[in-house]
C-alpha cells in the first residue's frame, strides 16, 4: 500500500485486515510501514467536528492536539479506528492500551485511568423552533420527554446514568436528526459544535431548530490501569504536555456573554461597591506599604512567590498565604463565595503590582502580573471588564470563566485593585436558550 504525506506532523494511514490505523513514525513525513505491536496503540472513533477521516487521513483538533503532545515527550503511538462500544471492552480486556474521546466515567474509572481534558464539549437540547416554549417549560419542570442520543455516545451513557428511561438510540447522528424531524423524539442531545455539522450536511435550515443550554462535558483520553501500571509516570507527562500544547476551553459565544452579562457581573460590580470591601481592601493596601515598602524588589517578589507556588502544589498553604486568608479582606471575599447568589468557585483581589491581597482560597500563585488577567489595568475604565474563555478545572471539577474588573473607590473614582472571580458557568448558564 502506499504512504500518504502526514497533514499533522507524524500520522500514516495504514489498513491491516480491514482495521483502520493511524501509526506514528519518528518523522515529521511518515511513510506507510508494518504495525509491529511496539508503540503505544490508542482506540478511537469517528467525532466530528474534533475528529475525522478525510482523504485517507485522520484529522481534527484532537489529532493536531495529540501529535503535538507526544510529540514533546518523544513517543511514537498508533490510532485505530472502530466502533466506540469495541474500543471501550478492548481497554478494558487490556487489549489496547488507551481510548479517546470520552467523558469522564464512574465506570472507567474501575479499570482506567483519565488524563487532563483534550476537548470541552457543551451539550444542548435540540427541539424544533415552534415548541421552544412547551419544551422549556417541560425540561424545566423535569416533566417526561422522548430524547434521542446517538446510540453508545458518550451523551447515551450520561443519561443511562442520570435515570432517563424514555431514551431513543440511533445509529448515527444523520439518523438522530431523522428521528427529530419526524417527530419520533421531543428532543435530541448533542454537542452545540457537533449539531450544525450534522444538520448542514442534511441540508435542514437553521430555523427550524431551537437549542437549550444542558451541560458542559469534559472529555479525556482513558489509559488502562495495566498501562498505568507498567508506565506509571504516563498521565503526568501528557498532561503536562497537553497543558503546553493548549489546555482545552470553549469560547463563550455572544448570547452566553450578555447572559452572564446581565445576571452575574451585575451582581458582582453590587457588592464590588460595598463599603465593608472597599474599607477592607484600604486597609490591607495601607498595610501592605508601611510593611513592605511602596516598591518592593523584584527578587523579593520573586522568591514569595516562589515559596507561595511550592506550597499550593504540595496542598498547603506559604506562611504569606496563610497570613492573607486570615486579613478582612479575604473574610469578605469568603463571606461572598457563601452566598450562592453569585455562582462562584474562587474570588480574589490583586493591587497594581499584581499581588494578591485578599482570596477566598488559596491561588496557585501569588504574582499575577505575567497572567492575562494583569492587562485589566491597561483600561482606565471603571467598568471594564475581562471574560475569559470557559476552561475545566479538574481540582474542583467545575467549568470556570475567569471574569477579572477593577475595584474603584466610589469616591474618587481612583482604581484601587482589581478583583477576578472564576465563575462556575455550568450554573450560570443553566437552562439559556439560544
Amino acid at each position: 500500500m502506499n504512504g500518504f504525506s502526514c497533514r499533522f506532523g507524524r500520522m500514516t494511514l495504514i489498513m491491516i485486515l480491514g482495521i483502520v490505523v493511524f501509526a506514528v513514525s519518528g518523522c515529521h513525513r511518515a511513510k506507510a510501514q508494518e504495525v509491529r505491536g511496539k508503540n503505544l496503540v490508542l482506540k478511537t472513533s469517528v467525532q466530528p467536528p474534533y475528529q475525522d477521516v478525510e482523504d485517507g487521513v485522520l484529522t481534527g483538533s484532537t489529532i493536531r492536539l495529540l501529535d503535538c503532545t507526544f510529540d514533546k515527550i518523544d513517543m511514537d503511538y498508533e490510532i485505530t479506528l472502530a466502533p466506540r462500544q469495541r474500543n471501550l471492552d478492548q481497554v478494558r480486556k487490556g487489549q489496547a492500551d488507551g481510548f479517546f474521546l470520552s467523558r469522564l466515567s464512574k465506570n472507567m474509572s474501575i479499570y482506567a485511568e483519565p488524563t487532563a481534558p483534550l476537548v470541552l464539549e457543551k451539550w444542548v437540547w435540540v427541539y424544533h423552533q415552534h415548541r421552544q416554549e412547551q419544551i422549556s417549560r417541560l425540561l424545566r419542570s423535569g416533566s417526561d420527554l422522548t430524547i434521542g442520543v446517538v446510540l453508545g455516545s458518550n451523551e447515551a451513557e450520561w443519561l443511562m446514568e442520570q435515570g432517563y428511561s424514555d431514551v431513543i438510540q440511533a445509529p448515527s447522528r444523520k439518523s438522530l436528526l431523522a428521528l427529530l424531524t419526524a417527530d419520533r423524539v421531543d428532543v435530541v442531545l448533542i454537542d452545540h459544535q457537533a449539531f450544525p455539522h450534522i444538520r448542514d450536511n442534511m441540508a435542514e435550515h437553521a430555523s427550524q431548530f431551537a437549542e437549550r443550554f444542558a451541560r458542559y462535558v469534559p472529555l479525556v483520553m482513558y489509559f488502562s490501569r495495566d498501562y498505568t501500571r507498567a508506565h506509571p509516570d504516563i498521565i503526568p507527562k501528557l498532561n503536562r504536555a497537553l497543558s503546553d500544547c493548549g489546555p482545552a476551553s470553549v469560547a463563550l459565544d455572544p448570547a452566553e456573554i450578555e447572559h452572564i452579562t446581565r445576571n452575574d457581573i451585575n451582581r458582582i460590580r453590587k457588592w464590588l461597591r460595598a463599603p465593608a470591601l472597599i474599607n477592607a481592601l484600604q486597609d490591607v493596601v495601607a498595610r501592605n506599604d508601611s510593611r513592605y515598602g511602596e516598591l518592593a524588589s523584584p527578587q523579593k517578589i520573586a522568591a514569595l512567590d516562589h515559596e507561595w507556588t511550592v506550597a499550593t502544589a504540595h496542598g498547603t498553604a506559604s506562611r504569606l498565604a496563610a497570613e492573607i486568608l486570615q486579613n478582612e479582606l479575604s473574610a469578605y471575599l469568603q463571606r461572598v463565595y457563601r452566598n450562592r447568589n453569585v455562582q462562584i468557585a474562587e474570588a480574589f483581589i490583586f493591587d497594581h503590582k499584581g499581588l494578591i491581597l485578599g482570596m477566598s482560597s488559596p491561588t496557585s500563585n501569588y504574582d499575577q502580573s505575567r497572567e492575562a488577567k494583569f492587562a485589566i489595568f491597561k483600561n482606565p475604565s471603571p467598568d471594564a471588564v475581562q471574560i475569559t474563555d470557559i476552561r475545566y478545572d479538574a481540582s474542583t471539577a467545575k467549568f470556570l470563566s475567569q471574569i477579572t474588573m477593577p475595584v474603584t473607590d466610589p469616591r474618587s473614582g481612583q482604581v484601587l485593585a482589581a478583583l477576578s472571580v472564576g465563575l462556575d458557568v455550568s450554573v450560570a448558564l443553566d437552562g439559556l436558550n439560544f
